[in-house]
């Protein structure tokens, strides 16, 4: 039998400490390598992943690879950039179990890889590169390509950190997302509204984007037939002739079919040669207000809270142009934070915007959510006369204070505008409304029975067209949310941007400068009355004690 001495003891704990401590090491990689956490104390928790993106990525039952073409050893405002993309894929990673693996790819003078990275569609970007006393400008490479199967996704240049879950999240989802299952989104044309894809532009790129996740269709409306049932939901921006009663019932068949509807209009067009406000109708009033909301004839005025504007000036060697602030582009940071569509946004710019008026008797079952609000700096006026922002700079007497809805989200079940109205004929020089079965063709255009009852769907509300090409963040949200993808939403609205700073007023300043003036001369007197209080007591301690 082997005694123990205390010698042996000592050394069987030190290597079975030692033991314990390698098996610990093990385990702990062994765990950390399939499950994550960490500590974000961002306020949108911008350094983790989202449910949406977990549980996306854990849905893909192919294997998926990623190949991030970077050129390594870039300096400000990139030098970070290539290690965020990796840990951020190689999260999405763990979440895949297994099945997605990540390649890092520096082109160089690689010819081959070069070759390869262009082949995808990558771009390649300008960039200084700084060394001592010299400067030199070269291409490289920020890219990401995401490989599922026979499809491919490409993220051509990750210069945006804040938006890279999403991308890779949307990119995700469109890989996985069969042909069939893709939404179709139209846009109304016709009538003066514009075109996203003959429209250069915000409205040009705000397609581009929106073609990535979408079918997008243009429909002509007013002539015979009804909006193909295969549109999922329907854009009517900035009509600028009044619809007939034809397209009214159009729109009206499409939301009771459960289609979203999302209007944007305007009933001021600027002129600024003349530098007058023109009317315009768009014949949407009397099918928005039986639905429940408003869109008032006046316009919206902030000199607090508003965008810029270019206008002509004089200037010494003849005229020039200088970006102002402009009253009549209020920008609203007043935000529901409870929506999606909006809770990731700092602020919306709402041009020549007309105010809304939500029915204090909405249908049963139907709900509304303003979305946006004008300040309490605003103002409203009925029939302003001028343009000019020199002219209206000071408020007017005729102006109404805010603050004031402008954007407004409704959701639920409406009743026909034309329940007790008849069926409107097509007018005669409209354009059909194509069907969309491809074996149709030649086929007079099919008119879906009339429905009084609709179906539960989504409707938004502006009263400003400018809007849209204004806030191409907001549109794409609201695009995910009429058709109701609000998981990639939930993720489009974590944003690494500063948020928005707000104007002080001039009673929260009086009470700062207060503060600040008032402190110190505060502070002696206080020090001051504690020192006396010690010296009176100590007094009447020496005093005490002299008695005794």
């Amino acid at each position: 039998m082997t005694r123990w001495t205390s010698r042996t003891q000592q050394l069987f704990n030190s290597h079975l400490q030692m033991l314990l401590t390698v098996l610990i090491v093990v385990l702990a990689n062994g765990f950390a390598a399939f499950h994550v956490a960490r500590v974000d104390l961002s306020q949108e928790r911008l350094y983790t992943l989202s449910e949406a993106s977990k549980q996306l990525v854990q849905q893909m039952d192919r294997p998926i690879v990623a190949r991030v073409y970077f050129t390594h050893g870039l300096g400000a405002p990139y030098q970070n950039h290539e290690q965020f993309v990796k840990d951020k894929l190689e999260e999405f990673a763990i979440y895949a179990r297994g099945r997605m693996t990540i390649e890092t790819i520096d082109p160089g003078d690689d010819k081959e890889a070069a070759s390869a990275a262009a082949g995808f569609g990558l771009q390649q970007l300008d960039y200084t590169f700084r060394e001592q006393d010299r400067a030199e400008l070269r291409k490289i490479w920020m890219g990401v390509v995401l490989l599922y199967g026979d499809k491919q996704e490409v993220l051509p240049a990750v210069t945006d950190l804040g938006t890279l879950e999403y991308n890779v999240a949307a990119a995700l989802h469109r890989l996985s997302t069969r042909r069939e299952d893709v939404k179709t989104l139209g846009w109304a044309i016709g009538d003066g509204e514009p075109d996203f894809l003959k429209d250069a532009g915000p409205l040009r790129t705000l397609a581009g984007e929106l073609a990535r996740k979408f079918v997008l269709k243009q429909i002509p409306l007013g002539g015979a037939g009804s909006i193909p049932e295969d549109v999922d939901a329907m854009l009517v921006v900035g009509p600028q002739h009044a619809l007939g009663e034809r397209a009214l019932y159009q729109l009206d068949q499409f939301v009771m079919r459960g289609g979203a509807l999302a209007a944007f209009v305007t009933n001021t067009r600027p002129d600024l040669r003349s530098m007058r406000p023109q009317r315009v109708s768009s014949g949407l009033d009397p099918l928005l207000g039986s639905f429940g909301v408003r869109v008032n004839r006046d316009l919206v005025l902030d000199r607090v809270q508003n965008g810029q504007m270019r206008f002509p000036v004089k200037a010494s060697g003849g005229q020039g142009y200088r970006d102002v602030n402009y009253p009549l582009i209020p920008k609203a940071i007043d935000l529901s934070r409870a929506s999606v569509m909006v809770g990731g946004l700092d602020s919306l710019l709402f041009p020549f915007a007309s105010t809304l008026t939500v029915s204090d008797a909405l249908p049963v079952g139907v709900s509304s959510e303003v979305l946006a609000r004008s300040s309490s700096a605003s103002g409203v006026v009925a029939n302003l006369e001028t343009l000019d922002p020199v002219k209206i700079q000071n408020v007017l007497s005729s102006e109404h204070r805010g603050p004031f809805p402008l954007l407004v989200a409704m959701t639920g079940s409406f009743r026909s505008f034309f329940e007790a109205r008849p069926v409107p004929t097509a007018e005669p020089d409209a354009p059909s409304v194509t069907s969309a079965d491809p074996n149709d063709d030649g086929a007079p255009p099919k008119e879906s029975p009339q429905q009084i009852e609709g179906a539960p769907t989504r409707l938004v509300v502006s009263g400003s067209a400018d809007f849209v090409a204004n806030n191409l963040d907001f549109m794409q949200n609201l695009c995910d949310w009429l058709v109701a993808d609000e998981a990639l939403l939930s993720i489009r609205g974590k944003s690494a941007a500063m948020p928005a700073l707000r104007p002080t007023t001039n009673a929260e300043r009086a009470g700062w400068k207060a503060a600040l003036l008032g402190w110190a001369p505060a502070a002696l007197l206080l020090a001051g009355a504690v020192r006396r209080r010690r010296r009176a007591r100590s007094a009447r301690l020496r005093d005490a004690e002299r008695t005794r």
